[in-house]
Parts: structure tokens; sequence; C-alpha cells
């Protein structure tokens, strides 16, 4: 009875271990990876966060401080927070050109992605990792600038655009084993806001239309023209957009217009410059090209975001802001 007894005991104390190293493996309580993105194979959530809405800082470049960034963007929208810790063994690159290829293979483009010190010592700080905090009160994703790897990417849905941000870093906290972490292992935070539609994207603007408004004010704003993130390409979508501008002008052969582009604050302002001449420029070389407007009828300008319509300090604001106008010459 007595080795009955033992052999029964140690089984129940075996499974309690089964259980209690289950459970170390197991995502926190009421976590689940996004829908959109599949997680890095045998990583565990450790930290998750949702809200229905809010404002989330997208970096876009270096950080000089703990308290800036060369660049970044604000974007609003449903925000999903995860914090993973990885397989030991791996490397914060290989984890993120992991995230690189399968938001790739979803058809988001990548914004900024950089790593090591040309991000900056400051950068997690700077970009709000440092608020993440495992208990008591660690903060395991910062200090490890040498280390450390970034990206931002968007692609646009009809819903509304998507932006993701994946940042990885190797363990070096003092505590190096707090929450089953090992030192040197590491944890990776995916952050992924759902932006809203902007509808006034969503609205091709007849020729018609455009006629009005030249003769009642002089000019006409328009936002089914879009393009690449940063870039001058011309996306698809604006093919009617311009299917309209090159009837207005086809139907009107002594209307000359000045293309002006128009982009938002992100940025220095001579960095706008040129990148809204040259998508003035696209606009005008695809109408002469495609369409067969002269070019004497179109005069490309550019003026940065020397003249917007909203504030700048929201995403829907400096939608307003990107766009393209056409003034009568």
């Amino acid at each position: 009875m007595k080795q009955n007894g033992w052999k029964q005991c140690l089984k129940v104390v075996m499974m309690t271990l089964a259980l209690c190293g289950s459970a170390f493996a197991a995502d926190i309580v009421g976590s689940a990876d996004h829908p959109l993105l599949k997680r890095y194979e045998g990583s565990q959530i450790i930290l998750f966060q949702q809200r229905a809405y809010d404002e989330y800082t997208v970096p876009l470049g270096r950080a000089p401080t703990s308290s800036s960034l060369e660049k970044s963007v604000t974007v609003e929208g449903a925000l999903t927070r995860l914090t993973y810790k990885v397989p030991p063994g791996r490397s914060p690159l290989e984890v993120v050109r992991n995230y690189e290829k399968e938001l790739g293979e979803k058809g988001f483009q990548i914004l900024f992605q950089s790593g090591g010190e040309s991000l900056g010592s400051y950068f997690s700080e700077a970009a709000g990792y440092g608020k993440l905090k495992l208990p008591p009160n660690i903060p395991v994703l910062t200090h490890n600038a040498d280390t450390q790897r970034f990206l931002a990417a968007e692609a646009a849905r009809a819903d509304g655009r998507i932006t993701v941000t994946v940042y990885a870093v190797e363990n070096r906290f003092w505590a190096a084993n707090v929450d089953d972490i090992r030192k040197g292992q590491v944890l990776v935070q995916v952050d992924i806001v759902e932006g809203k539609p902007m509808e006034e994207k969503m609205v091709t603007v007849s020729s018609a239309k455009m006629a009005e408004q030249i003769e009642s004010t002089g000019s006409v704003a328009l936002y089914g023209i879009l393009f690449d993130s940063d870039r001058a390409t011309l996306r698809q979508e604006s093919r009617p957009t311009l299917d309209e501008i090159a009837k207005l002008l086809k139907g009107e052969p002594k209307l000359k217009l000045l293309v002006v582009g128009h982009t938002d604050n992100v940025g220095s302002f001579s960095y706008n410059m040129d990148l809204s001449r040259q998508r003035a420029e696209a606009v005008a070389a695809e109408l002469s090209g495609r369409y067969g407007i002269a070019t004497s009828r179109l005069h490309p300008v550019g003026v940065s975001y020397a003249s917007p319509v909203a504030s700048n300090r929201s995403e829907e604001g400096r939608a307003r802001n990107r766009r393209v106008e056409l003034v009568e010459d």
C-alpha cells in the first residue's frame, strides 16, 4: 500500500509539473494572433493589447534622442499590439526577415526598415517600446540597440489602410530570466493598425464636375489620384480620375492647367517639395503620353505642404492634404 501510495503521489507530481510546463508554454490568457498575420514559428505571446480606436506613431527614421524620431507619421484606427518571445537560438534579423516575406506576399509595401545603431541607441524609447513592461515593471524591449531590427509596412484595403510595424531585439535586461525569458532570447513586437476608409479617395469626380468647379473657383481638388507611399508612382486606382481629366481637356481644347501636387507634412519641407513636384510631373506625363494631351497645356507644380486644407495632426487631415489640384492657367 505504501509503495502504491508513493507511486500515486509521484504520478500526481509529474502531472502537476507537466501542467505547469504547459502553462509556461501557453500564450497569456485572452490573447490571440491577429488574423492578418501569423506568428513566427514556435513563438509565445507574453503581452497583448487591443483597442477599438487609438492613435499610433509609426517610426520612419532613426531616433537622435529618447523622445524624438527624425521622421514619423501618426495613424489612427483599431490597434492590436502583440509581444512574442521567440524560441532560443534565433536572431532578430531572421525573425524580421520572415515577417518581411509574409507581408510582401500579402501585398504590403515597406515604408522603412533598418537595424542596429542605424536606428539610434534611443530608438526603442523614442518609438514607445519602453512603455511595454512585463511584471513587476520591466521594460525588456529596451537598451539593446546593437541587436535591434525594425520595419514598417502598409497596404491599402477596400475598408481602409493597414499599417504594420515589427521590432525585434535580444533580451539583455539584467533580470535575464524574467517570465521564463532567457538572456539573449529574441523578443518581437508586432503592432497592427487598421485605419478607417478615407471616403474622399473612393470618389471619382466627373469631367463635368471638374469643369463646373474650375469655372466657379478656378481650381478643383482631386483625391482619386493615388501614388505609392513616399513615391511618385501612380497607382492603377488612379485610372478613372485620369480618364475624367483627359475627357475634360479634350472637351475644352483651349483650357490650360497647372497640375499642382500637395503633400502632408511628414518629412522635411524640401523633401516634400521634390516629391510633390515629381508627382505633378507624373500626372502631366501620363496625360500627355497615354491620352495625347499637348504638354504645352499642362504645367506641373509642386508646393510641398505649403497649402493645407486641414490640420496635419491627424491621419484624416493628412489624407485630405495629400491631393492633386487642377488650377486654370
